[in-house]
């Protein structure tokens, strides 16, 4: 057997180990996917500095009534400001999620050739996982709030609801042609029109499950693709009623990130590393831009008393 000799080479230890973790980590951490699934229904502000999100619209230039100016007298050159709307929110959800990697678990990865980049990966996935559930959370809570909005049955619907599916159907057209349309619909301060390309459809998977989506697409004149590119689709959650539609300008949910951060503390005596994602962020309803929404509860009671029945 050869006489160890020794190494001109220092080894890799835990703590090394750790701190590349760390900084490969913190470079990173953003790139990873989040597991919320609604990420496209909010528009996104991202906030370096202050604390405080402002949010303006101005009223567009009224018609007014052409007056020649008399010869040898002056134009009215008297200033006609524009009117300016104005929101502000500051409620910022801060929250942390950890996770720890004990020392043993450390050699044992070493021992086995795995890089700093695997273990890095690793420990973003549990991070974000945790996070996008928390997100997502949030963000239904805003969807489903009772306040959230202006109500398509005294708004656009002429004091009608809908009585079964192709109602529902037929109502979240019009809903979307009223989004979309240059009116004060949807409890806007002023008349504005909505590009179509941000206007969401925030609906939960109990619903469309009993809706024909290529009958929906007909409806818009769009393909499935196009109409499902609109669709906020909400999984199936027992702490979601489902039966709630929004249909919305992006910019009338919010969400806001001013901190996103990876961080971790080594204990070399306890053997262990903790590590955690800090988030602050703000999630608001913004009723300067339009928005509406519709209860289909008994259109979708409708629909399954005709294809389901209790247990006998």
């Amino acid at each position: 057997m050869p006489t160890n000799k020794g190494s001109a080479t220092f080894p890799v230890e835990a703590n090394e180990f750790l701190k590349a973790v760390e900084t490969i980590a913190q470079q990173n951490i953003r790139a990873v996917e989040s597991t919320n699934l609604i990420e496209d229904a909010f528009y996104e502000y991202e906030v370096d500095d202050g604390k405080v999100i402002e949010e303006a619209i101005i009223e567009m230039a009224e018609a007014q009534a052409f007056v020649p100016t008399a010869e040898g007298s002056q134009p009215d050159l008297s200033p006609l400001d524009p009117t300016l709307h104005i929101k502000y929110f500051n409620e910022w959800d801060e929250q942390q999620f950890k996770t720890t990697l004990r020392r043993d678990e450390i050699r044992a990865i070493i021992a086995r050739g795995e890089s700093a980049e695997a273990v890095a990966s690793r420990i973003m996935g549990t991070l974000t996982s945790g996070e996008g559930d928390y997100d997502y959370a949030q963000m239904r809570a805003v969807i489903e709030d009772a306040t959230v909005g202006v109500n398509a049955v005294t708004n656009v619907l002429g004091n009608k609801r809908p009585k079964n599916m192709k109602g529902v159907m037929y109502a979240i057209r019009k809903m979307f042609n009223a989004i979309k349309a240059t009116n004060t619909k949807g409890g806007v301060p002023c008349r504005q029109g909505v590009p179509v390309e941000d206007i969401r459809i925030a609906i939960s998977e109990d619903v469309l499950a009993l809706i024909d989506m290529v009958e929906l697409a007909n409806l818009f004149n769009l393909s499935k693709e196009e109409i499902l590119g609109k669709v906020v689709k909400l999984p199936y959650d027992p702490q979601y009623a489902g039966t709630r539609v929004l249909v919305y300008d992006r910019k009338a949910l919010g969400r806001a990130t001013r901190l996103f951060e990876y961080g971790q503390d080594i204990l070399g005596l306890a053997r262990y590393s903790n590590h955690g994602l800090t988030t602050s962020r703000a999630y608001f309803y913004n009723s300067l831009f339009k928005a509406l929404y519709l209860d289909v509860t008994s259109a979708v009671t409708s629909a399954e008393g005709e294809i389901m029945e209790a247990q006998a």
